[in-house]
């Protein structure tokens, strides 16, 4: 789902995959010192039912015009779940910004503690590559942008940190009753966010004529910054909240998101999912 938000509004809208509700407890790590690391929500694996594997396709687009698709699989294999993501911008859109992006990730099906990820973005005239692995002595990042100079491996000193695949197995896992809160740390590809989301309410919304019983969220992102060894918080430059709806169902499926931004919003909603038995969303 990482790559499905940079389709369509520049890593905005990857954010959505941060949902889900559980007690606030401070966690150890190397920004556990500041005021805000305390609110972090736990690790721990919530009781919802895991999402049987599927096939999807989602669409973006800003202010209800659509400029890309992309398609989703999970794949479950031996002790990890798998995800993989392809899509681009499409008709006039682009002319205007050519991409097409793919997203690969792994997790542990026990956990949903990510191992890693690699992600390719091909622009018009650059392509930029990003993996991320979760070792053993934490999180480590390498980004290439050609043309340009290669980048050495970072080590990202932020703990607990997911990514965003991961993140949104995590959180799809917890309760999601209605006020329930959740503080995550997401990495999209090139920075930390601290991430705070809220649990709004139950409501119906219909995509293509279908109306579905949905699970409303709002997220508000904040970049996680270091400087004179020192970690801060501040805004998000694209965007200060956003929304998303997830299926009230089995599924829990996201069904839409929309940000809103200096004109308008961007957005993203399932256009389509068959899962592993043959079944779509009721």
């Amino acid at each position: 789902m990482a790559t499905l938000g940079k389709l369509a509004a520049g890593r905005s809208l990857g954010l959505i995959v941060a949902l889900a509700a559980a007690l606030f407890l401070p966690v150890a790590g190397y920004a556990a010192g500041e005021p805000w690391a305390g609110k972090i929500t736990p690790l721990t694996k919530g009781g919802f039912p895991d999402i049987p594997p599927f096939t999807g396709e989602f669409r973006f687009g800003w202010s209800d015009i659509e400029a890309a698709r992309a398609k989703a699989t999970l794949e479950k294999k031996d002790d990890k779940y798998v995800v993989d993501v392809s899509g681009g911008t499409t008709g006039l859109a682009r002319t205007l910004w050519s991409l097409d992006a793919t997203h690969h990730a792994e997790f542990y099906a026990d956990t949903f503690r990510p191992t890693v990820f690699d992600q390719v973005e091909k622009y018009a005239k650059r392509t930029i590559t990003t993996r991320g692995e979760f070792r053993s002595d934490g999180f480590w990042r390498h980004r290439e942008s050609k043309p340009g100079k290669p980048e050495k491996w970072k080590k990202i000193k932020i703990e607990p940190i997911w990514d965003m695949v991961a993140g949104m197995f995590f959180v799809r896992s917890q309760r999601l009753a209605d006020g329930d809160k959740i503080v995550i740390n997401l990495y999209p590809g090139d920075s930390a966010f601290f991430t705070e989301l809220t649990v709004l309410k139950r409501e119906k919304i219909t995509i293509d004529g279908k109306t579905h019983d949905a699970i409303k969220l709002e997220f508000k992102p904040q970049r996680i910054t270091r400087k004179d060894g020192k970690f801060g918080l501040e805004p998000h430059r694209k965007f200060k909240r956003g929304v998303v709806w997830l299926s009230d169902d089995q599924y829990r499926m996201p069904l839409r998101a929309e940000v809103d931004i200096f004109i308008g919003y961007v957005f993203g909603e399932l256009a389509n999912v068959r899962f592993q038995d043959g079944s779509t969303l009721p």
